[in-house]
């Protein structure tokens, strides 16, 4: 079983979630760095940028996840090849099983980014329902 930290369109309540719905939810955090999360415009679907330092300690949640939805989650996010999978660590603030925020190491999808790529962009410490409504 791999720990696995999401901050996009594979959220509750989102259209990829169905990708975990098997899945043991462990809780909500933060990344524990910084690092820059844009959105596009056009399609709504968040991108976290390979860039430490940069941004906010993106939210998300984490999940217990299988070999083989580890494989699917793979196929959904292009990896490898589009995006990255690195081990990052993740402060969890809330688990129903705990009663005090503890930090673990999670896989997270990422993308190596180019300079221009962030230049003008807006970065966000949290995916949700507006981000649909801002589409251009």
């Amino acid at each position: 079983m791999t720990y696995v930290f999401v901050y996009g369109t594979l959220k509750r309540g989102f259209w990829n979630h169905g990708y975990l719905a098997d899945c043991e939810f462990i809780g909500t955090g933060h990344l524990v760095d910084k690092y820059p999360m844009i959105v596009d415009k056009s399609s709504a679907i968040p991108f976290l940028l390979n860039c430490k330092g940069s941004g906010h300690q993106v939210e998300g949640e984490i999940y217990k996840v299988s070999n083989e939805t580890l494989s699917n989650l793979d196929r959904l996010e292009g990896y490898p090849g589009w995006y990255n999978r690195t081990d990052l660590p993740i402060h969890i603030t809330s688990d129903p099983n705990r009663r005090q925020p503890y930090t673990i190491d999670c896989l997270v999808y990422i993308l190596d980014y180019h300079e221009d790529e962030i230049q003008n962009s807006k970065f966000y410490s949290n995916y949700d329902h507006s981000h649909l409504t801002e589409r251009s």
